[in-house]
């Protein structure tokens, strides 16, 4: 070994040696290592009303995996809480309002590797739970489901490579639709997403609906494109296009058909791993 290999080793041993440890006890680390994005984060605009769409979206795990619960049963790791919110900004009008907001929290289990069918370029996940969705308003305005949900993916290519994941999602609505009597009639019984494209490249996600009676339905698009690949600097964060037709794009006006495109930037994306 030269000098100048030795050298760095030895820097490299000293760092090591002075770096505190981790502490367990310290809840900020402990809330980073447990906290992961549920749904893409975006902000999207354009010239329709409501002009401006964002989404954020997060999901907290339960059980840490060095606790004493995860070492009798790795799969208890497995269990996370989520929380969704979708909201519609009409920021060309006076005082800016917001048209909706849609609060969407839930209980999922996630089995990330549920089967390897091909190795590497094939492999199966499954995603299930239990989940709230509500606009938070009262009297006629007032929109609210509970339903459970089964989400397998199944995602084909390496990673790193040309990736497709196909997820289907059926639904049950548990308890009273009341305030929408006639949602499925609209949404149906669960969506189907489909990704294609590369986790450092251009990707486009679709998420289709079809109402019960196959009468209704809709269609969403999502093309992303990651800024460090156009101007670099270490940005990460994407340029992102939408486009939404059909009915229910907003929980107040699920019965109205829209057509809408917006521009912006996303902080998360459909991701190929489960």
């Amino acid at each position: 070994m030269n000098f100048p290999a030795r050298l760095s080793l030895l820097l490299l041993l000293l760092v090591g040696l002075a770096a505190p440890a981790a502490d367990p006890t310290d809840p900020l680390d402990y809330f980073k290592r447990h906290l992961f994005p549920l749904e893409p984060m975006y902000f999207v605009a354009g010239p329709k009303t409501p002009n401006a769409r964002f989404q954020i979206s997060f999901k907290y795990q339960l059980v840490d995996a060095a606790s004493s619960l995860a070492g009798w049963s790795g799969q208890t790791t497995n269990f996370y809480v989520g929380y969704t919110q979708t909201s519609f900004w009409q920021w060309n009008r006076v005082s800016a309002p917001f048209e909706d907001n849609n609060y969407k929290p839930e209980v999922h289990y996630l089995w990330p590797g549920l089967t390897n069918l091909g190795g590497r370029a094939m492999s199966l996940s499954l995603q299930t739970g239990v989940q709230h969705e509500s606009n938070g308003r009262d009297g006629p305005f007032s929109r609210s489901l509970n339903m459970a949900y089964l989400r397998p993916k199944l995602v084909l290519g390496e990673p790193g490579g040309w990736q497709a994941a196909f997820s289907p999602s059926p639904v049950v609505y548990l308890g009273d639709l009341g305030d929408n009597p006639d949602l499925a009639r609209y949404r149906g019984y669960g969506d189907v997403r489909l990704v294609l494209g590369k986790s450092d490249s251009v990707q486009l996600a679709t998420i289709a609906r079809i109402g019960n009676q196959a009468d209704r339905g809709s269609v969403q698009l999502d093309l992303s494109y990651p800024m460090n690949k156009l101007i670099g600097g270490g940005l990460t964060w994407y340029l992102h296009g939408q486009f939404f037709t059909g009915y229910g794009e907003s929980f107040l006006r699920y019965r109205e058909r829209s057509t809408a495109y917006r521009f912006g930037f996303s902080l998360y994306r459909e991701s190929f791993a489960p």
